[in-house]
């Protein structure tokens, strides 16, 4: 799987050449103005075959598609009605979906007693929040962009609250006419039969299509810390959670379509939140609780000590700086409150519904593994978001499930391209094109379902999300869908996915192998990243160089497009000397180099280390030879992450035919806190 970086004694071809300036990396995307739609949502600076442009065609599409899943239905000679299969052996019935280990292997067992491996698709309804973008911008302005807004009175979902619009709703009702919201519901349902799902697994909502579900829950009236953090020691946290599942059960306890119960959604805690505790007010729960668990395991005088203060409880509780606290300290707090959170919200379900599966919630990479583990104590199965062709993190997870023999659900995967005005994901699960995606779905669900712990998959999510985000300033734009926003299913990808689809119960049954792709890397490709890197002559970028989008309004000033070494394919034992080249240009046969400049993202926590250990500019005569050049960097803004510029600090000799731009990773498994964007490169 790892890839060996560029080896800096090759020889680098001298044909490329490049115009004057280059900028390499670094837009900055307010309020998405440089996007704009159609009438139909689509992007308008992109065109591709069967583009819409006609009601008539989306007319035409359902007229072709309808004869194909027509008649899609579970076949009553091979499944219950719920997609539990019959040839598989009868199991106790008990009118509730059941979990069971059977012959070393972790199942759902049906309503009806039938053994059942979860393949479902998340948010298969069109009125999910995250299929419709905001109209104004986050300061109250009017977004542009959009060249026709729907008609509400023939549409009155397509602007749903007035604040925000929703083309597909609109397309549904082009193509489907009045009845759409029936209609479709009914053709989603026969295209996930036809497609060989057997659940809408996650992000229903409220809203179910008579296939086996999870509800999930996130709670509304408990008190909160930052990042959506549940204060989980507020003395009033037990009495509110408990009104919203009793009313939640209320709902959905007596239908048989009900897998199991939610709660929550990737905000268990992680190290940075039991810091930020350290700060917190003194009438914080949370706090006071961390604070007695440290008294009480180092005694009042030693604790205080951690934030060098001398005045005890009091004084620690009033402390408003970040105290960055012994790592076993922070550890064992973080499985404490866990188990403690969890202990009350199972008993609360247990107590208005005992007869059903509770889930949790769903965990993602970045939480701390202790508060995972500790949950998986207390849930009946763990859920686990990743979106990861390697699957390295729920790899890692794997040997404490298994000590403790808990199955886990993957509730949210998905495979992207960035087309269509839709943008990149991550580098492990941004691929070529749309069989591609397919490819990776099987690859992701066959090598994980072929694990006795796995109980199955919902893939994240039916529709593609809004080219113009679905929330501002920066927020989501991917092709996640099996179907676009013109709900167009994406036939290549789909393909590939009935494939697994007919395969993944046999395999987790161990009874056929699982599908795999001999090198994964061959599949993964980012058409924005080739295009930062155009002007670089070819090869000359390491493996490890990734693009990231993450957190750009949070953390990166809103700088979108930034290049870094990718923590998730760097080797665990890693050399902290190693280079790792983001590109080599040639200055060209009659011109030579003038500045270098570009944008240097540089984390918080390593302030004061220099910069120099983490950013390298090379030159050389021959593209072989490569000697470090001077630089000087000058400070742009404060913030989560430090930005600089970067520049030369002295001219480029005359001499310099070629320049290497290198990252460096001193910290191997915080590759991320250097990051580098904006590029230019001046002959």
């Amino acid at each position: 799987m790892w890839r060996k970086p560029i080896n800096s004694g090759e020889k680098i071809p001298m044909r490329h050449c490049f115009t004057a300036i280059l900028l390499l990396a670094g837009t900055i995307l307010t309020a998405s103005s440089e996007l704009s739609v159609d009438r139909y949502g689509q992007y308008t600076g992109e065109e591709w075959p069967g583009k819409v442009t006609s009601d008539d065609q989306l007319r035409a599409d359902a007229a072709k598609e309808w004869p194909r899943i027509r008649d899609a239905k579970f076949d009553p000679a091979k499944f219950d009605r719920f997609g539990g299969r019959l040839d598989a052996g009868k199991f106790e019935a008990t009118g509730r979906f059941r979990l069971q280990k059977i012959d070393g292997r972790h199942w759902l067992i049906t309503p009806e007693g039938h053994r059942y491996f979860l393949i479902g698709c998340d948010a298969v309804g069109y009125r999910e929040g995250g299929y419709s973008t905001p109209l104004k911008n986050p300061d109250g302005s009017r977004r542009s962009g959009f060249a026709e807004l729907p008609d509400i009175k023939l549409v009155p979902d397509g602007l749903p609250g007035g604040k925000k619009v929703n083309f597909l709703a609109a397309n549904l009702a082009k193509k489907y006419g009045p009845s759409y919201y029936e209609k479709s519901k009914e053709v989603n349902r026969k295209r996930l039969i036809s497609w060989g799902f057997n659940s809408t697994a996650k992000w229903g909502w409220g809203e179910t299509f008579d296939l086996p579900y999870v509800e999930d829950w996130t709670f509304r009236t408990v008190k909160l810390l930052p990042r959506r953090r549940i204060d989980v020691y507020d003395p009033g946290f037990a009495a509110a959670a408990e009104k919203e599942v009793a009313a939640l059960v209320a709902r959905r306890k007596d239908d048989p379509m009900l897998i199991a119960y939610a709660s929550e959604n990737e905000n268990g805690w992680e190290y940075r939140d039991v810091r930020e505790l350290t700060a917190a007010a003194p009438t914080v729960a949370s706090k006071q609780a961390l604070v007695d668990f440290l008294i009480r395991r180092h005694g009042e005088a030693k604790a205080a000590a951690q934030f060098r203060l001398s005045g005890g409880r009091k004084a620690m509780l009033e402390n408003r700086k970040i105290i960055n606290l012994n790592q076993k300290d922070i550890s064992d707090f973080i499985t404490e409150s866990s188990r403690y959170y969890h202990r009350i919200v199972r008993e609360l379900f247990r107590k208005y519904d005992p007869d059903h599966l509770w889930f949790g919630a769903s965990h993602c990479r970045g939480q701390a593994d202790e508060w995972i583990y500790a949950a998986a104590e207390f849930t009946d199965a763990v859920m686990l978001n990743e979106y990861d062709i390697y699957a390295l993190w729920t790899a890692r997870l794997m040997p404490e499930l298994r000590k403790q023999d808990k199955p886990f659900f993957i509730t949210e995967f998905s495979f992207v391209c960035d087309q269509r005005g839709l943008r990149p994901y991550n580098s492990v699960n941004t691929v070529r094109d749309q069989q591609a995606r397919g490819l990776g779905y099987r690859h992701y669900t066959e090598q994980l379902a072929a694990d006795p712990l796995c109980i199955g998959f919902g893939y994240f999510i039916f529709f593609d999300q809004p080219v113009m985000m679905r929330s501002l300033p920066i927020g989501e734009s991917f092709n996640f869908g099996l179907v676009d926003g013109t709900d167009r299913p994406y036939e290549e990808m789909i393909a590939e996915v009935k494939r697994s689809n007919s395969r993944l119960e046999a395999v987790h049954a161990g009874k056929i192998k699982p599908f795999r792709l001999k090198n994964p890397d061959k599949i993964l490709f980012s058409r924005t990243q080739q295009k930062l890197l155009a002007d670089f002559l070819p090869s000359t970028c390491s493996p490890y160089i990734v693009q990231d989008n993450s957190n750009a309004a949070e953390y990166f000033g809103g700088c979108t497009q930034r290049l870094k070494i990718d923590e998730r394919r760097l080797p665990d034992n890693a050399d902290p000397r190693q280079e790792y080249s983001v590109g080599t240009a040639y200055a060209g046969d009659n011109s030579r180099f003038g500045s270098v400049k570009a944008d240097c993202y540089f984390w918080k926590n390593h302030r004061g280390k220099e910069l120099n250990r983490y950013y390298a500019l090379e030159g050389s005569a021959d593209g072989r030879h490569f000697s470090p050049l001077p630089l000087r960097f000058e400070l742009v803004r404060r913030a989560e992450f430090d930005h600089y510029v970067m520049r030369n600090a002295e001219p480029i000799p005359a001499e310099i035919r070629y320049l290497r731009l290198v990252l460096k990773a001193p910290v191997p498994n915080q590759s991320w806190s250097n990051q580098i964007a904006g590029i230019e490169i001046e002959r």
